[in-house]
């Protein structure tokens, strides 16, 4: 489970509704490493024009000591640099020589040279749990192993605390806040807490150090990505992503204080995306994680530090990757990934330089995110378990909500009635993500897709014949549509970047919906499929048009300002009326059956989730259920306009401590 810094829900780490708001992860191969020799000569500018074409990498400038002089930018992959005079000639030439048979002597070290191989083993490792509270969202362990942060969700607010493993001791280093923290690491040294914040006041991910045991936090870099950053094996300087979504996805250096940023290897971001730096032990190199939206498909490259170069680590692929971790030796990375269904991470090893990739754990947790002690013996992890169930509930009287689906460990989320009275809804009880459809009064339940990767987010047509759907079946997500029982499944949208979020017009003649990568904007096509039309630029989502047709209601942000709620004509245009809206937005977003307002999920009153509606009128928002307890993940209303069909539910997550894997 991975909890959005921007839109702060939770997700099946990124269930594709993954959030590219701070260009870290929404829904995000590189090249072939058969002919190690080749691959290395191919990134030297002086014989290739730059990194590798295969990843559409620029390289930003040659890296260096972080007190030696920069130009601001340098050549494309398809640029070159020129060196004036007899002299400079001499220097290219001496340099493609060396960079030669430099490549064809590690080309050679890569086939004759006999692997290292630590052994990693989990079946006789000790598990230990530091949290039960079910609330810790975030972890990082010290260097040297005796203190542990984590990230603690309560009431809506979070807050950072540092406990020490030995007395399980706990002190609060960040006081409670309606803010979205993330990427949690501490310095080398082991005297400070990095993390990343977002909130209102900080539209964009916002880098902060703390002392480990409390004190005034320091603001350092503005405009991060959610994930955290890495130090220098000497501690004076960090690597970071920093994303401008729908632009470019850039791999940063700065000096331990913040100062000194320089670039390092950018993408254009879509088609591409990283994120997850790990500095290697050597100072030599920074794994991570690319994205690539055309396949979908996560891998993990390596850029030299010295002058930006770009390989592939392994030909390995996966669905999703959500840490690295190099280990204090060099041999190799500690990795979670999924190579099955969205959600389900696992704990792996990839080692290096070969490459070849073994899984450590397989069992039924969900290990999120991680962070590895200094000498790589504990590993701390939070392990996460979300667990919802379809409801239903009159109108007005939450005290008759009554349970339609039920099932242990199973996430029903993401539902839509149907005119005659059954929902459609997303479950991934069978151990994959697909759409089923129920009773309301829990009978008739049938599978409606099956063996088609991720199917998510349906939504019934108003004449109850279709269910238009997300599925990313063909690598990137798009909107599909079948009929009410299942059959002929054809895809709908077609644009490079996705779509994501269907939703009818009352007239069923259109499907409004977002962007599914890139800078988020609304859009239209027509419910048969066919030519897109933007209804606005504007950064936004979860779209809903109103029961008249006239309207369409969306959350949006100017640039660098908070989200609020719009109102603007179905037509296209300008909002013709904003709302403030509490924190940051859940996704789901419906008008209310007689037009007059609109409804969302609020969950920032101590964790518990409730309908609110805001009236157009102006007047202030109204909050329509009344739930003591659980989460709301997603709701509609019936047709008729009497009931509510809600997704409800828990999630847990909480620290684990992990050690004696390594022999």
């Amino acid at each position: 489970m991975k909890r959005c810094p921007q839109c702060r829900r939770d997700y099946y780490d990124d269930t594709l509704l993954y959030c590219l708001d701070d260009g870290s992860a929404l829904l995000e191969g590189p090249a072939s490493m058969e002919e190690p020799a080749t691959a290395i000569l191919s990134q030297t500018p002086a014989l290739a024009g730059g990194t590798n074409s295969a990843t559409q990498a620029t390289r930003i400038f040659e890296a260096g000591p972080s007190d030696r002089k920069q130009p601001p930018e340098g050549p494309t992959q398809n640029e070159s640099r020129t060196v004036g005079g007899k002299y400079g000639r001499l220097v290219i030439i001496g340099a493609a020589l060396m960079l030669v048979t430099g490549g064809i002597g590690y080309g050679i070290y890569r086939f004759t040279t006999k692997e290292v191989k630590p052994e990693l083993s989990f079946q006789k490792a000790k598990f230990t749990r530091l949290t039960t509270t079910g609330k810790a969202s975030g972890v990082a362990i010290s260097p040297d192993g005796k203190y542990v942060v984590h990230i603690q969700d309560d009431g809506g607010q979070q807050s950072l605390w540092t406990r020490q493993v030995a007395t399980q001791s706990n002190v609060q280093i960040v006081a409670p806040a309606v803010n979205g923290y993330s990427g949690l690491t501490f310095s080398p040294d082991g005297d400070y807490v990095y993390y990343t914040a977002i909130s209102r006041e900080l539209p964009q991910q916002v880098l902060f150090r703390v002392p480990t045991l409390g004190g005034e936090p320091k603001r350092l870099v503005d405009n991060v990505s959610s994930f955290s950053v890495s130090f220098s094996p000497d501690g004076k300087q960090f690597a970071f992503i920093r994303p401008t979504p729908g632009r470019e996805s850039v791999l940063m250096i700065a000096d331990a204080d913040g100062t000194a940023e320089r670039g390092l290897v950018a993408y254009k971001s879509p088609p591409e995306l990283i994120a997850v730096p790990a500095w290697s032990p050597d100072g030599k190199r920074i794994a991570f994680r690319l994205w690539n939206v055309e396949n979908n498909d996560h891998t993990i490259l390596e850029t030299q530090v010295a002058d930006g170069s770009t390989r592939p680590i392994t030909t390995q692929k996966w669905v999703r990757i959500g840490a690295l971790e190099w280990l204090a030796d060099g041999t190799g990375l500690v990795v979670i990934a999924s190579t099955g269904q969205r959600g389900v991470g696992q704990i792996l090893h990839v080692s290096y330089p070969a490459g070849e990739a073994r899984q450590l754990t397989n069992d039924l947790n969900n290990y999120a995110i991680m962070s590895l002690s200094a000498d790589s013996s504990t590993l701390a992890v939070v392990q996460s378990e979300q667990r919802s169930s379809i409801w239903i509930s009159p109108i007005g009287d939450t005290s008759g909500a009554k349970p339609v689906t039920s099932g242990s460990g199973k996430s029903d989320t993401f539902l839509s009635w149907t005119p005659d009275g059954k929902i459609v809804f997303h479950s991934n009880s069978n151990g994959s993500d697909d759409i089923w459809i129920v009773g309301a009064d829990g009978t008739g339940t049938k599978q409606l897709t099956a063996n088609a990767r991720l199917n998510i987010a349906p939504e019934v047509s108003p004449d109850g014949r279709y269910v238009v759907f997300l599925s990313d079946r063909t690598g990137v997500p798009h909107l599909w549509r079948m009929n009410i029982d299942g059959s002929d499944q054809r895809q709908l949208g077609f644009g490079a970047n996705g779509e994501q979020g269907g939703r009818f017009s009352p007239d069923g003649r259109w499907l409004v919906y977002r962007t599914a990568l890139g800078r988020w904007s609304t859009w239209k096509m027509p419910a048969e499929g066919g030519e897109p039309v933007q209804i606005t630029d504007k950064q936004s989502r979860s779209a809903t048009v109103s029961p008249d047709g006239k309207l369409i209601a969306y959350f949006y942000r100017e640039e660098n300002s908070p989200w609020r709620l719009a109102i603007a004509p179905f037509e296209g245009g300008e909002p013709l009326k904003t709302f403030d809206i509490p924190a940051i937005p859940d996704p789901s977003l419906r008008w209310t059956p007689d037009g007059r307002a609109v409804a969302y999920v609020d969950t920032s009153k101590n964790g518990v989730s409730n309908i609110v509606a805001q009236p157009l009128d102006g007047g202030a928002p109204k909050q329509l259920t009344d739930f003591k307890e659980m989460r709301i993940f997603s709701f509609d209303y019936s047709r008729d306009g009497k009931q509510l069909a809600l997704s409800r539910g828990i999630i847990s997550t909480d620290v684990v401590l992990i050690s004696n894997f390594r022999r």
